[in-house]
This record gives structure tokens, sequence and C-alpha cells, in this order.
């Protein structure tokens, strides 16, 4: 097989370079960053379906709130002609579907002719201040403008721009949020006008994810340049591992953008994971050459290609199969993206292993007669150290192991479970500082969804079920975390308002005062129904769909991460059954319950990777080393790095999120390399022992691996229960 391989391993290279440029047209997709929800869950999840659902009824909850300021009030002619330029400008974005201000919603007036919808402000503005003064006055003792559009002193002006639903949302949002930031900075130069949001963070999130991709790449290919030219200093090495480490990124992202996917924050770390793995096996085979060299210098070239092959291919491929089986355990995951990584990561890690063989034969071919080794004294010396300390002080390492082991699993208690978005982005980015910004002046602003539905035989214009919502937002606002709440109660309070009905705020509805609104709103003579024939652009659209079937319900609170804000879901569906009773059920809608779902999901990750590819190795070490005993064996070095580094996260408070939730399955592919070059060279002593079975006392030659802790567990191990024959 060897022989035949290096007879023709030319046609190979050309085969290999065919392959992978086939590929090359899928790294412009990939190569275009996208963290949308739709990458994060399966299609098949009922969770995103429920996410569909919700905005088929309500619209896009990706909102971008622009906050503005102006010192000397929102109501003067100058901030009006200001903010009414920013609301034409706004409204032409490609991918906006409305804008919502106090420039474009209306309010319920009472007038000659009866209950009207009418601009805030009539146009053209007024000129004179005392009118603008009457205006500003109607907007601040509105329930439907006040805290939601304005703040209480008509010095800021909130706008709710709605993006519109779209199926490939994901491409344009990036230029869309650029656009409306453009378009802010623009007409409102030095005031103060942050910007927030869900879709504002997800395309922060896609700019960070493509400079973290350039940056990843780029150092990981200068580290890797710089390390193998002081390892092997020879440039054709060099350019041959290089070689390996291109192949496999072109075809792990050519065959992930060929399929349609994207990178984003979890997979951005593909093209440097391949990197860090493809290039073990690129440093295999010339070490191994090089000692092929040193001891057998009168053989021939094809001769000494051909030993080295023979001796490195096996470990090699099985470094390669189970760095693999430890990513691939990772598509058990219920995450979307932690799939793609895992999958995509084995692709590439197995190609990295074809170009290897491929490019570094050529490579050996290349070397003249006289090739030197390179020496590397103090390395071999540090070696040789620590196979004597390991040697002759087991018990003491063992001890140290044992400790550091006790010490990481205490670690690894405390980590938490939890994500928090707009935590990814470094403190200086503008969106985190628009964040703050937004939370010192304006105050909370993220928005919490719930979907009402009425219990059979009622409808959302039910006046006991008006009732509930009401109770239910009051109880909210006890929360620290809510700072307001809006639903169709608030329309039907507006309306109470407008008509003089002496009704205080917080006294229960009567059926006979919902009847009576209902029947204002509802009629052919109301002129908002003339003017808007189309349900989407009625008043109640909002809060409840046209056959009143279905009702939602929004709280303004404090931005959290996925545990504080599954707990506040958790505290405010029980305040909601209370309040409600049996009138209606209510549930968590729109974005904030797929955020909650991110913790279960990574946890579950995390849980069904490790222990599968735990089983994965042990099984490909078992059917390779034929030994159930060196098969237990080599899963305690897989453990031990993985229980470390858990430990160090607890230690430091750095939480299990779906930035880190892969990081058992990575560690564990990297650690099993070490491994099996370790078995293997104990496999190599084993043949070479005398027949007969003993204790294993004797000291062995140590690959170039890290030499603790990974060989004290193995000389412990064997110390208690291997034999040779």
């Amino acid at each position: 097989m060897i022989d035949r391989f290096l007879h023709w391993r030319w046609l190979a290279a050309a085969l290999l370079l065919v392959s992978v440029a086939a590929l090359s047209p899928g790294l412009q997709r990939a190569m275009v960053p996208d963290n949308a929800l739709s990458v994060w869950f399966l299609e098949t999840d009922p969770q995103l379906k429920a996410y569909h659902a919700f905005q088929a009824h309500f619209g896009n909850d990706e909102v971008i709130l622009l906050s503005v300021t102006e010192a000397d009030g929102i109501f003067t002619p100058t901030a009006l002609a200001r903010l009414d330029r920013l609301q034409q400008g706004l409204t032409e974005i490609s991918g906006i579907e409305r804008v919502i201000s106090i420039l474009s919603i209306q309010d319920l007036v009472d007038t000659p002719q009866g209950l009207s919808y009418q601009a805030l402000l009539p146009r053209p503005f007024p000129s004179a201040q005392p009118e603008l003064d009457l205006v500003r006055d109607q907007a601040t003792q509105s329930l439907v403008f006040l805290d939601r559009l304005i703040n209480t002193d008509a010095t800021q002006a909130m706008f709710w721009i709605q993006m519109s639903v779209m199926a490939d949302i994901d491409t344009h949002r990036d230029g869309i949020v650029s656009a409306v930031a453009e378009l802010a900075d623009r007409e409102l130069g030095e005031l103060p006008h942050p910007m927030g949001g869900i879709g504002v963070i997800y395309s922060a999130l896609n700019v960070i994810t493509q400079h973290d991709f350039g940056l990843f790449i780029g150092l990981g290919y200068l580290i890797m340049f710089v390390m193998l030219w002081w390892i092997f200093r020879s440039v054709r090495l060099v350019l041959a591992a290089v070689g390996v480490i291109v192949l496999g990124n072109l075809a792990s992202l050519g065959v992930y953008g060929l399929l349609g996917y994207q990178i984003n924050m979890v997979t951005v770390v593909l093209p440097l994971l391949i990197v860090v793995l493809g290039i073990a096996d690129a440093v295999h085979f010339p070490a191994m050459f090089f000692q092929v060299l040193a001891h057998d210098a009168g053989l021939s070239r094809y001769q000494q290609v051909k030993k080295t092959l023979q001796i490195v291919w096996k470990p090699c491929l099985l470094t390669t199969l189970t760095t693999m089986a430890g990513f691939l355990a990772l598509a058990s995951s219920p995450m979307k993206v932690i799939r793609d990584l895992g999958i995509f990561a084995a692709i590439g890690i197995f190609v990295s292993l074809l170009a290897s063989v491929v490019l570094m034969t050529l490579a050996f071919f290349g070397f003249h007669a006289e090739a030197k080794v390179p020496k590397h004294r103090w390395l071999k010396r540090f070696l040789t150290f620590m196979q004597t300390q390991v040697s002759q002080h087991r018990l003491a390492f063992g001890l140290l192991s044992l400790l550091l082991g006790s010490m990481a699993a205490w670690g690894a208690c405390l980590v938490q479970v939890d994500t928090y978005t707009i935590g990814y982005l470094p403190d200086h980015h503008r969106v985190v500082r628009d964040h703050l910004a937004l939370e010192s002046t304006w105050g909370s602003y993220a928005v919490v969804d719930f979907l009402i539905h009425p219990a059979e035989g009622s409808s959302m214009e039910d006046h006991e079920l008006l009732n509930g919502m009401e109770r239910f937002i009051a109880a909210a606002r006890q929360m620290p975390e809510v700072r307001n709440g809006f639903s169709l109660a608030t329309i039907y309070r507006r309306m109470n308002q407008v008509i003089g009905a002496d009704k205080p705020v917080d006294e229960a509805w009567r059926a006979d005062e919902i009847a009576q609104l209902s029947l204002v709103i509802e009629s052919e003579d109301f002129d908002w129904n003339r003017k808007n024939p189309e349900f989407a652009d009625n008043v109640l659209a909002p809060f409840t769909n046209q056959d009143k079937s279905l009702g939602r319900l929004i709280l303004i609170g404090a931005m959290q991460s996925a545990k504080q804000l599954e707990r506040l879901l958790g505290q405010a569906e029980q305040m909601a059954r209370e309040a409600m009773g049996d009138i209606a059920t209510i549930e968590a809608a729109g974005y904030p319950p797929l955020y909650v779902r991110i913790i279960d999901y990574v946890m579950r990750s995390q849980i069904r990777s490790f222990f599968l590819a735990l089983a994965f190795i042990f099984a490909l070490m078992l059917l390779w080393l034929r030994s159930l005993r060196l098969a237990l064996i080599s899963l305690v070095p897989n453990v031990f790095p993985v229980l470390v580094i858990m430990g160090v996260m607890g230690a430091f408070g750095i939480d299990l999120d779906v930035a880190t939730a892969t990081v058992a399955a990575i560690v564990m592919g990297i650690a099993i390399d070490d491994t099996v070059h370790f078995l293997h060279h104990w496999r190599l002593a084993e043949k070479t022992a005398p027949i007969g079975k003993r204790p294993c006392k004797e000291p062995f030659e140590l690959p170039a691996c890290p030499p603790w802790p990974l060989p004290c567990f193995c000389w412990w191990a064997f110390r208690f229960s291997c034999w040779r024959g």
C-alpha cells in the first residue's frame, strides 16, 4: 500500500489539490458572519417554531431603539425639524417595516364629530411655542406615549425601528443597522443618540466575529510558521505544514459554505482549531523522518520515507480518528452552532491528515542527501530530566497529581451555566457604550413579550381578562428588573381618559364599559377604520389579532443574562397565573424564551458531548490496542485536562456558555493526540521486553509530549496493572 502511494505520490497530490479547489466557491458564503437565532437552533426546535409563529402575528421583534436627547426639550421647532428629517430618512431605509415615534404614532382625540385618532403633531408643525407646549402636555399625559416614546420632562424621544420579517434577514441586518447608525450620526451630530436592541447586538457580534476570524487565522499561521521554523529549520517543511493547514481549512470552510452555512461567534474558532489540531500530524511526520535519518543514514531516500510512513502512519491515523470522534460527539448537541463546529472541524482534521501524508512525503523526497537533523539539546535535556524525575519520584508526582485533580474538581463544582450576549462585546465597543448610556439616561429598555391565550368562550376584550393583565403588570412592576408594561388594556385606559370618564387608573373595568369602548373602535364610522382598512394598521394590532383570540403583553425591563432572565420569566409567569386565574393562560414569547433555552442546551451539549466523546475514544483505543487495560488507562489522561480546565473556569468565575460549551470536546480532542503517541511508545516497549509476566518497573523512552501529569498518571496505572508479554 505504501509502495503504491509513493509511486503515485504526485498524482495523489494533484487529486487532493483539485478536490479541495472544487470546494473553494463555498468560502465566500462561509466567511460572511451570521449570529442570528436561526444559526443557534435547529429548524425542528419547537421553541424556534413558536418564535416564528409569534413573528407571523406581531412582526419582527428585532427592534432598533434609538434615543434622542434635546437639552432644550423635544417640542421646539428646531428639535422637531431635526427629528422629522430623521423619521423620514429611517422610513426610506430598505428593510425597515415601520418607525414608531411621537411623529408617527397617532393618539385618540375627542372632536365635535366624535372620537378620532390623529397625529400628535399636525403638519406643518406648529411654530408657536405655546401651541407646542400644549402638544407636549398631551404627550406626557398619554399612557400611549409616556415612558414608551417620550420621558416625563419631554427632553428625550425614543424611536422604535422595527425591521421587516424577512427570510433572509441575516443577509440584510448588518446593512440595516449600519444605515440607521449612519443616518442618526449625520442628522443628530453631537446630540446624544445611543442605539440598542436585539438587532443591534446581533449586528455587532457579526462585525466582531469577522474581525476575530481574520485575527485568529493571522495569529494561528504566524505562530505556526515561527514554531515550525524553530523546530525543523527547513523552509520546505514549513511550507508543507502551511499547505496542510491551508488545505484543511479550505476543505472545512468550503463544505461549510457550500451547504449554506456562515461563520458565527462559535464556529469562528474553526480555522484556529484546524491549525492547532492539524499541525500535530504535520509535526509528527517530519519528527519521525529526522529520527530515521539519524538512525538509518545508510538507507536510500525511498526506503527512509517508506520506513517513516510505516512507523508514524498508524498512530497518526488513530490520533486523527480519536480527535474526530471527540468533535463528532458535538453532533449530539441540541444547539445547531455546536453541531456545526463538531462536524466541520472533523472534516478539516481528516483532510489535514491526508494533506500531511501527501505534502510531507513530497517534502521528504526534496531533501538533499546530506540533510542535517535539527538539534534541540536543551529540550532533550529537559525531557530526559522529566523522564528521570517521573521514574524516580512516582509517589511524589502521583500525590501532586491527585492534589491537582482534587483542586480542579473543587473548581469545576463552582462553574455556572449562563450566557450574556452583550457581554461578548468589549467594554469600549459602541454597542456597549450605547447600552450603558440608554440605561443611565432613559432607563431599562429591553423588551419581554408574553402571549395571552383567552380561555374558551372568552376573548381579549373580556373585561375580566383586561383587569387580569393590569393586575399582572402592576405586580411585575414591583420587581426591580421591570420598569413598565403595556397591553391592550393600555389602549382602553387611554380611550377612557380621552372621553373624560371619571375613572381612577387603578379601578377595575366593568363589562359595560369595555363593550362601549369596543363598539367605538369597531364602528365603521370610526375614522381610524376608514383610513386604515387593513388590521395590521389598526391601533389594536400590536396587542391582539383580528378576531381577539390571541393577545400580546409587553414588559420593559433591564437587559439580563440568560440565567437571570430565566428567573424573571419564572416569577412573571407565576404572577400572571395568580393575576388571571382561569381567565387565560400566559407564556413568554419572542426572543427571551430562546435566549433562556440556551442555558439548558449548553449544559446538555457539554454532558452529552463529553461522555459520547469518551465512549468513542475508548472504543477506538480498544480496537487499536486490543487491550482493555490500556484502553481504560487511556481515559485517565483525557479526562484530567477537561477537569483542570473546568476547575480553572470555576476558580476564575468563567461561565459555561455558548462560547465555552465545546471546551470539553476540544480539550479532549487535543489531549488524545499525546495519549495515543505515549501509548504507542509504550506498546513498542512492551513488544521488545522479555517474554513473561512481570510488573513494569523499567524506564522507557518517553515521546516528545507534555511530561507531566500525563506520564505520571500512566506510570501509576502501569505500576499496578500492567505486565509485559
